[in-house]
């Protein structure tokens, strides 16, 4: 084992107060990121904030301030992240500032693995930038890569998938009006993710007044707003496929089909459980003022869909289809945006035109989901070459 002493990696930064701790270095961090003028959702300020979180439990633990660290460190920074031990792992919901919080909830997957090196490189990056550290060790660690090209996105579901979610949501039992809201607000849900290929924390953002129609040159259709999208700007998306959905919901909780900027009621409302849920609602405006509250967080929609995925993977294995619930089993809330653009690109839609809708600066992010095309290459180069002789 090599015994000799660690060389220290840090440096008087020009641009900070001397003596920083970890902890300081990695807020000033964050501080600048939110402070740099770069329209950073809220979402994305949270997931930095969680990371660095990570990374500070994770150093700490270790008994190796960050300006020590070396390229052997930073592997097995990733390496716990892929196989953390049970010491690092939370086994339920803790608020963050509890000493009982623990950075993991289980072993990252290769694409969360995958974030979590960008954004904790990102941080040395600018450490180095500012002086504060003479390198990164995350720069010489080689990253974890998924396949790319046409048809290289895997994690869609099949249509039939799809409908075996719809079909468990409403094979629940709803004997109250409140159950039947539950029912119908995990609905609409699952159907704003998957017609309209929204990311979760999107959905999670929506008002009424992000909804409008336009009358177009043929037609009239619906676009949504999305505020400070990822890359920091609005963009619209048009919503056509979700509007008999939110109608359906919309008449439900008492309200017109079609949306208002007044409308009080949420978009994806917080349903209370308790006493209120021991009373049924009567008056349409005091069932719009309950369901005044949205739910706000990527958390809460990660819980109902994965709840939903659950449910149909057991309707499914009780028909033999044990496969296709394994799948749904694997499945995340962004699955759902993967399978919206599979489908559009499999119902002929041009990739331009579904690269629009997802807003994928770089359309070979968007030709990842073009399944057929790679099978027709394939069919194509079948039986064209000779076997050995």
């Amino acid at each position: 084992m090599n015994t000799s002493p660690l060389t220290p990696n840090a440096l008087p930064s020009p641009v900070l107060p001397g003596g920083l701790s970890d902890a300081e270095l990695v807020r000033a961090w964050l501080d600048a990121k939110a402070a740099a003028g770069l329209g950073l959702r809220a979402s994305t300020c949270s997931q930095y904030e969680l990371e660095a979180r990570r990374l500070l439990w994770y150093a700490d633990a270790q008994g190796r301030p960050l300006a020590t660290w070396q390229v052997t460190h930073a592997s097995d920074y990733l390496t716990f992240l892929r196989d953390p031990p049970a010491h690092a792992v939370s086994n339920g919901r803790v608020r963050r500032g509890s000493a009982a919080w623990r950075p993991l909830r289980g072993p990252l997957s290769e694409a969360s693995r995958r974030q979590s090196a960008v954004i904790v490189g990102s941080l040395f990056d600018w450490l180095v930038r500012v002086g504060a550290l003479r390198i990164n060790p995350f720069a010489p660690v080689p990253r974890e890569r998924s396949a790319t090209g046409p048809g290289s996105q895997r994690r869609f579901l099949e249509l039939e998938q799809v409908a075996a979610v719809f079909e468990a949501i409403e094979a629940r039992p709803a004997p109250t009006r409140w159950a039947q809201l539950h029912q119908a607000r995990d609905r609409l849900l699952v159907a704003l993710l998957f017609q309209t290929g929204l990311r979760a924390s999107e959905v999670a953002a929506l008002t009424w007044a992000d909804f409008e129609r336009h009358p177009g040159r043929s037609r009239a259709f619906w676009t949504v707003l999305i505020r400070q999208a990822k890359g920091g700007n609005d963009q619209l998306v048009p919503c056509d496929n979700a509007m008999d959905e939110l109608a359906r919901f919309r008449r439900l909780v008492g309200l017109p089909p079609m949306p208002s900027p007044t409308d009080t009621a949420a978009v994806i409302p917080a349903i209370a459980g308790g006493r209120q849920r021991a009373v049924p609602p009567v008056d349409p405006f005091e069932l719009q003022r309950k369901l005044s509250r949205p739910l706000r967080t990527r958390q809460g929609i990660y819980a109902i869909v994965r709840t939903a995925f659950a449910e149909a993977a057991d309707r499914l294995e009780r028909e033999d289809r044990s496969e296709e619930a394994a799948r749904l089993r694997g499945a995340s809330t962004h699955w759902l945006r993967h399978t919206h653009a599979t489908h559009l690109l499999r119902a002929g839609v041009p990739v331009t035109d579904v690269q629009r809708a997802l807003r994928h600066r770089d359309i070979n992010t968007t030709r990842r989901y073009t399944h057929e095309a790679l099978e027709d290459v394939a069919l194509a180069l079948a039986g064209k070459i000779p076997g050995a002789a």
